[in-house]
């Protein structure tokens, strides 16, 4: 029998550590040149942090209500999950056009 509970807390803990990695990477940057597309990156790598824990404890309380309640917390999650990548792309498509100038 296989432990899926460890496979989705391994996956979790990955998942974190390279959030956290690019926040980290996204912070020298903005250190190092600050432009809209360095805020850009920062600003979508934090709110995906703050997004995917926001989200995770409202399902959790979600889950409490019910079903129903789940299925509208997951569709909610399911449109503003990606606004923050969709940020941290724009802010890298900016950065990237100011370096191919330079």
């Amino acid at each position: 029998m296989e432990n899926y509970e460890a496979y989705f807390m391994i996956g979790g803990g990955l998942n974190a550590l390279g959030k956290l990695i690019v926040v980290l990477a996204c912070g020298i940057l903005l250190l190092k040149q600050r432009n809209l597309g360095t805020v850009l990156m920062f600003s979508g790598s934090v709110l995906s942090i703050i997004l995917g824990l926001g989200f995770l404890l409202l399902s959790t309380f979600s889950a409490q209500e019910g079903p129903e309640s789940v299925l509208n917390t997951n569709a909610l999650g399911s449109i503003l999950t990606p606004l923050p990548y969709i940020l941290f792309a724009i802010g890298l498509l900016l950065f990237a056009a100011k370096q191919v100038k330079k």
